[in-house]
């Protein structure tokens, strides 16, 4: 088993040091979990649970589940069967609070609020608490929940007064979403886990949580590496082609480390051990300020957003 010092983001109300990398159940792992019949929420999937022991194994400590993925008791089991005490993990979790894509409605599992989805998910994963709990999107409509935003975050300061989450944030949320939020709350959000990569670097977003003390992640962090999203040929494929050489790193590393050294937090995923291992060399170099920059101006002028873009593309 994997044991070495990772860096560590602190959080502003908490001062809680949240792992500067986490691993998500989000992409493969969700889908596994859609597409077998034989499992759902409340089964745990055997190659999920391995999957999530290897991730444990190579040096994991941060994992990152949803109530929508259905994957929260394949990340509980991989926890109680690792051996390790429990101190030793940061676990985030999100409410399913509903979906409207590709012109479809989909129906909160935990339509009454977040308070109900905690529960379920603290007996499903055998914990007391989680380190982070957050609203996990911005579709608040009749159609996907019975509660609005700012009744839903009312829930969360209630789950944190309780207990029953350290800290207390949401995700996919944008300005005006996290306004309507500061106009109603006692604590605000300590996170705000959005798509980030270099072709969407959500700018005033970032800035805004970042004036707030807001902590951002990043999810989909790896988006310039897939030529089937964003397409072949595109303006970033030269300079990181170069700047791996110069690094003598792989495009995922690269592409990690300008997020982390941006001051995200990216959270990723594999299912390959060798792979969950070489993740962690994001901390072993740094990018050059001029290469650090140059990836960053040549990311601006491509757009790609592949999350939610019937509720975000509409505004920009």
């Amino acid at each position: 088993m994997e044991s070495r010092k990772i860096p560590t983001f602190s959080l502003s109300r908490s001062g809680d040091r949240i792992p500067a990398i986490g691993f998500g159940s989000g992409t493969k792992q969700k889908r596994l979990k859609h597409s077998d019949l034989r499992y759902g929420m409340k089964h745990a999937h055997p190659a999920l649970v391995q999957t999530f022991k290897e991730a444990i194994d190579a040096g994991f400590r941060h994992l990152d589940t949803a109530e929508c993925y259905l994957t929260r008791i394949d990340v509980g089991t991989a926890v109680e069967q690792s051996g390790i005490d429990r101190s030793e993990f940061w676990i985030t979790d999100k409410w399913d609070q509903g979906w409207l894509m590709d012109g479809k409605v989909f129906k909160s599992r935990s339509p009454s609020g977040p308070y109900e989805s905690i529960k379920k998910c603290l007996e499903l994963m055998h914990l007391s608490h989680l380190n982070l709990f957050l609203i996990h999107g911005p579709y608040f409509t009749k159609e996907t929940c019975n509660v609005t935003v700012e009744e839903a975050w009312k829930q969360m300061e209630q789950i944190y007064e309780e207990g029953l989450a350290d800290n207390i944030g949401v995700s996919n949320f944008d300005v005006p979403l996290l306004k309507r939020v500061f106009k109603v709350c006692k604590y605000k959000p300590q996170v705000d886990q959005i798509e980030y990569h270099l072709y969407l670097q959500q700018k005033e977003i970032v800035d805004f949580c970042k004036k707030n003390d807001i902590l951002v992640e990043a999810f989909s962090p790896l988006t310039p590496m897939f030529s089937d999203r964003v397409g072949k040929n595109r303006p970033l494929n030269d300079i990181i082609a170069r700047l791996c050489k110069k690094y003598n790193v792989e495009p995922n590393l690269l592409l990690l480390r300008w997020v982390y050294q941006s001051g995200v937090l990216p959270l990723t995923t594999s299912s390959n051990p060798q792979r969950m291992k070489y993740t962690f060399k994001i901390f072993d170099f740094e990018l050059e300020p001029e290469d650090f920059n140059e990836l960053q101006r040549i990311g601006q002028t491509f757009h790609y957003r592949g999350f939610f873009e019937n509720y975000f593309e509409r505004k920009e």
